[in-house]
């Protein structure tokens, strides 16, 4: 039995020893790159209170030409696309604003025809027109009114021809459409 104690005791040693010599290097290890890193923090305080500041070496020249040329190219062609892109949508809001313009025209005509229907009556902005009715206008005389607005154009025909641009200087207002 002491024998098998004396080997475990002489084990425990060998590891102890063996533990305690690796920290001791580890320990050296670091100190050694602590005093290191001291050494070189050290030495780069006093070169910089010894000498002037000068410029670091530059890399060789590139060529710059060629780099503004490439990146103006691609400035170019982003900017081509968003031009395009602008133009489109320009062209878009202007197609726009001319529909809702001519929305607006149609719907002042179609007040200024109501507004006609309510002064004028309804046979006399037949005839007008150029319809007839079947038997009531056979049967009924012809007023001054009726061939006066038979000579000259509706009021509602003279505005869309006012603004469609085609009308003229002879026409002129009737008269007849009472305020």
């Amino acid at each position: 039995m002491n024998v098998i104690f004396g080997i475990i005791l002489v084990a425990l040693l060998i590891l102890a020893v063996r533990v305690i010599w690796a920290t001791g290097l580890q320990l050296i290890a670091v100190m050694k790159a602590g005093i290191a890193l001291f050494k070189q923090q050290w030495t780069i305080r006093s070169l910089r209170t010894l000498t002037p500041i000068s410029r670091p070496y530059l890399p060789p020249r590139h060529d710059w030409e060629f780099i503004a040329d490439t990146v103006r190219q691609e400035i170019r062609q982003r900017n081509i696309g968003v031009n395009r892109d602008l133009e489109r949508l320009d062209t878009q809001l202007q197609a726009k604003l001319k529909t809702i313009e001519l929305v607006k025209v149609d719907i002042q005509i179609a007040k200024l025809e109501q507004e006609l229907f309510k002064i004028k009556p309804a046979p006399a902005l037949q005839a007008a027109t150029g319809r007839k009715k079947s038997t009531r206008s056979k049967l009924q005389p012809v007023t001054d009114g009726d061939t006066l607005s038979r000579s000259t154009p509706p009021q509602v025909q003279q505005l869309r021809a006012a603004l469609t641009g085609t009308s003229t200087a002879t026409d002129e207002v009737t008269g007849n459409v009472r305020h």
